[in-house]
């Protein structure tokens, strides 16, 4: 992993930092997933959304054992010294990444939103690209951390490229809602509120993606410190 050759680390601290790839592995699959829910729900086919949900919930539990274990290690340990609290709100952040990918799948497992709407959300691309561009900016914060040794140059170039998926996904949210609310009396209450929710949580995919990659650039200037 890039990280462990950016800083100065003992084995311990190396192992560590493998299981930080790890979590972010399982996190990103976890956001794939959800792009595969929705993919059922655009078919219509709620039994397959409803079996898809549970590797979602098996991926994030996964990824959330794996945060655990590392919040653990590094509360234990006597090392990486002014780097660890950054560490720590970088791990919090991932691990929300893959809980904002659950709750938003949960949303809509609440009840069957109506087919009316769901046709509708789906008459173009943008939930879709909406969702596409919250995981690659999860998928371009793996290759920040990974590819820390490659330099200062690399982490911004690709850091930049995390906040351009989060600004596109905002405005993709922002259209999507807006096609949703423009004809919210022609479908059911319940069913928009519950698109309405699913979009705001699935946007904390890509701004906590972001924040993370920020975190990235203070380990950045202590590593080259």
């Amino acid at each position: 992993m890039g990280i462990k050759r950016f800083f100065s680390l003992k084995r311990r601290e190396e192992e560590l930092f493998e299981s930080i790839d790890k979590q972010l592995g399982l996190t990103i699959a976890t956001v794939d997933h959800l792009g595969e829910s929705l993919r059922y729900l655009k078919m219509l086919d709620f039994e397959a959304f409803k079996r898809n949900f549970l590797e979602i919930d098996y991926l994030e539990k996964k990824a959330d054992d794996v945060h655990r274990n590392i919040v653990e290690g590094i509360c234990k340990g006597a090392f990486f010294g002014g780097i660890r609290e950054d560490l720590l709100n970088m791990l919090e952040k991932i691990d929300n990444v893959a809980d904002s990918a659950k709750d938003s799948a949960k949303i809509l497992m609440l009840r069957r939103p109506e087919d009316k709407i769901i046709n509708y959300v789906f008459e173009d691309n943008d939930l879709m690209d909406f969702l596409s561009n919250c995981f690659m900016a999860v998928k371009k914060l793996k290759e920040v951390i990974n590819g820390l040794e490659k330099g200062k140059n690399f982490a911004f170039k690709n850091i930049g490229a995390v906040e351009d998926y989060e600004e596109k996904a905002d405005e993709l949210k922002a259209r999507v809602l807006n096609r949703i609310f423009d004809k919210a009396e022609e479908f059911n209450v319940l069913s928009v509120m519950q698109f309405k929710d699913f979009i705001n949580i699935a946007d904390d995919i890509a701004d906590n993606a972001e924040d993370a990659s920020d975190i990235v650039l203070i380990l950045i200037a202590k590593g080259y410190s």
